[in-house]
């Protein structure tokens, strides 16, 4: 894009911005091929153009990790959408390099405002649901182990190893719920072995 073009974008109320992504997992190539979907999914919207873009190569770091970044020096149609690009595509860092100063009509700033208090009223929301899944999913995998636990010794007193070795759930694992579960009196303990009660 020629720097006229760019200048004339920019008085109509888009912003130019260096910014910078950031991609981290392994294998190496998964990271290099999430960090160009990412950066195509980015360049389908119109209200975003690319002017330059720096990437490197994904770097190994010492926990078998690989991260790539990309610096791109770009124009957004204004704050609305730079917003909603930092919101939805979480950008490592951000510099915004022109306008200098800005000079936002009240109605324009109470949108924005009002777009990003939806937003994150939408993550506060799935948030909550995330928490409460977990929650259920917690205790019913608590039950099903309870249940596992007593199936097995329906067969008979046995060690912990035993359990575990019934119920495919590693002795350590085991051992707060069969200490619960005797402190509540579903199972009774004698030396090594659990039992179900008399």
């Amino acid at each position: 894009m020629k720097e006229s073009e760019i200048r004339e974008r920019l008085r109509q109320g888009w912003l130019r911005a260096i910014v910078t992504f950031e991609v981290a997992g392994k294998p190496k190539e998964h990271v290099e091929e999430s960090l160009d979907k990412y950066l195509e999914n980015i360049r389908t919207d119109s209200r975003i153009v690319f002017l330059e873009e720096e990437r490197e190569e994904a770097i190994a770091h010492e926990d078998g990790m690989f991260s790539a970044f990309s610096e791109s020096e770009l124009l957004i149609h204004g704050l609305e959408t730079f917003t909603w690009l930092c919101v939805n595509f979480s950008p490592a860092s951000i510099e915004v390099i022109e306008p200098d100063q800005f000079s936002i009509p009240a109605r324009e700033v109470t949108n924005w405002l009002n777009d990003l208090l939806a937003k994150v009223h939408s993550i506060s929301s799935e948030f909550r649901d995330h928490v409460g899944t977990r929650e259920h999913l917690t205790l019913a995998m608590n039950q099903l182990i309870k249940n596992a636990i007593l199936l097995s010794l329906r067969q008979g007193p046995k060690p912990a190893e035993r359990i575990a070795g019934d119920t495919g759930i590693e002795a350590e694992q085991l051992a707060p719920f069969l200490e619960h579960m005797e402190k509540k009196g579903a199972i009774e303990r004698s030396g090594e072995n659990y039992a179900l009660p008399k």
